[in-house]
């Protein structure tokens, strides 16, 4: 007769049920707590009129709730990553995948050192249309739309609905 560990009373130690999951709900733990206490040193704090704050509420506010909410939903991925029994599906990538994920991410850090300088609505359709292209996209009409269209619509609903600074226009 075979005996198990579940049979015998004996449980697998935990580190046995570490997996991928686990390892990123770490990772993202520690990044949002990071981001948690740095807010207050990121965010520039309202201008005193007389030695009072002209607004009711600290501009933190609302990144730190953001974050803390992100944190105890990164808390409680941790706590069930270590029931799921996952494949690791990054050892089926291939070279090219690689390729694909490292040519996004340089698009995305030129896209962050374009940002003031080209403004949002040019340096976004610069990065979708790029993007588009890389990953495919064989209709030309279609890409020039989404990648005029969206940035342009995301700028209007933002600048004049919601009133938030996004940079301008160069050419404005």
């Amino acid at each position: 007769m075979i005996k198990n560990s579940e049979s015998s009373g004996h449980r697998e130690p935990w580190y046995r049920h570490v997996n991928y999951n686990t390892v990123v709900a770490i990772v993202f733990l520690v990044l949002w707590t990071i981001m948690f206490f740095a807010i207050p040193y990121q965010i520039q704090k309202p201008m005193l009129f007389m030695g009072r704050s002209l607004m009711g509420l600290k501009p933190t506010l609302f990144p730190q709730l953001a974050t803390l909410s992100l944190i105890f939903l990164n808390i409680w991925y941790l706590v069930i990553s270590f029931r799921l029994k996952d494949k690791n599906l990054f050892t089926e990538v291939t070279r090219y995948g690689y390729f694909r994920i490292i040519a996004s991410l340089v698009v995305f850090f030129a896209y962050a050192l374009l940002f003031e300088h080209l403004g949002f609505v040019l340096s976004s359709i610069l990065v979708a249309g790029s993007l588009s292209t890389f990953y495919g996209n064989r209709n030309v009409l279609v890409g020039i739309l989404v990648s005029v269209g969206v940035p342009v619509g995301i700028y209007f609903v933002f600048t004049r609905l919601l009133k938030v600074s996004l940079p301008e226009f160069p050419f404005f």
